[in-house]
């Protein structure tokens, strides 16, 4: 069975390394004042093992910059991203795709957004202008279909593979409330490339993960590592987000093979999973090669 290796939580990690104590843009914060922190990390999680890489353009949507301030600068934003991945790849010899990201309009771990159809999808139309030379698009931590199918459609508009991952509560539904059944119906999901749970922990994933068969098209997982996610969705900054201290990479490999055991061939990591966490994984796929 051939596994797919997606990078860990590139923005968690190049925020963490910078120089910041708190910043509403996260790590595209730090890519304007520190650039070079963002091509390392790619870096770092490419010798670990990662064959596709995200743009480190997850809060950097029109509506996210507007709040800012930064709305100059969405498209010295998204240059800056694809020069920092493109100058990683090139240094580390390796063919590894580049994933464009298409992340939730106005934040994470939101309900649906009081906006149309219409008005999101001309939102994410105007995000993956901003990318034409990606290899695919990865739509991540949705959490509603409304928004889910905006960005699918967009990114389906470019001809280029499509992954979309849900973000689940505790009790194995999106924010909104449905199941993924009640998601998969919502929109055809047939054409995606893949199908997946993100920015989830670990142990939810585990329990629902074989409900992505249900798809009928390849699916997997990326969890995070946060203690809880509660004081972001309640709109505070990402510095008040603490990391696990028991989810070790031999931990978070554990729960990968678990999801591949259910039948995932796309696997990797969201927030708090590092270079390590990925370099495990990898070692672990070769010994099941």
């Amino acid at each position: 069975m051939q596994i797919t290796l997606l990078d860990g939580g590139t923005g968690q990690e190049i925020y963490r390394r910078s120089k910041l104590t708190d910043a509403p843009l996260w790590s595209v914060e730090a890519m304007l004042n520190e650039p070079e922190i963002v091509t390392q990390v790619h870096q770092d999680f490419i010798a670990a093992g990662s064959e596709i890489c995200t743009l480190n353009t997850y809060t950097a949507t029109p509506t996210r910059l507007r709040k800012s301030k930064h709305e100059d600068d969405l498209r010295l934003i998204h240059d800056l991203a694809a020069q920092s991945l493109e100058a990683a790849i090139k240094g580390s010899g390796h063919p590894v795709k580049i994933a464009g990201c298409l992340p939730p309009i106005h934040g994470s771990y939101l309900h649906t957004p009081a906006r149309t159809f219409d008005s999101l999808f001309a939102e994410y139309s105007q995000l993956v202008q901003l990318s034409p030379s990606v290899d695919l698009w990865q739509i991540e931590t949705m959490t509603n279909p409304v928004e889910a199918s905006a960005a699918v459609n967009a990114a389906q508009g470019t001809g280029k593979p499509v992954l979309l991952a849900y973000r689940l509560e505790k009790n194995g539904r999106l924010k909104s409330g449905q199941t993924l059944a009640e998601a998969r119906d919502y929109f055809d999901h047939t054409k995606l490339h893949g199908i997946l749970i993100n920015c989830s922990e670990p142990e939810i994933i585990t329990q629902h993960i074989a409900e992505l068969a249900q798809f009928d098209i390849p699916f997997g997982a990326y969890g995070n590592g946060f203690v809880s996610v509660e004081p972001l969705a309640h709109g505070q900054s990402v510095s008040k987000l603490e990391a696990r201290e028991d989810l070790s990479p031999v931990k978070y490999a554990d729960h990968v093979e678990n999801w591949i055991s259910q039948g995932a061939t796309i696997v990797g990591g969201c927030c708090e999973i590092s270079p390590s966490h990925i370099k495990e994984i990898k070692y672990r796929l070769s010994r099941l090669n």
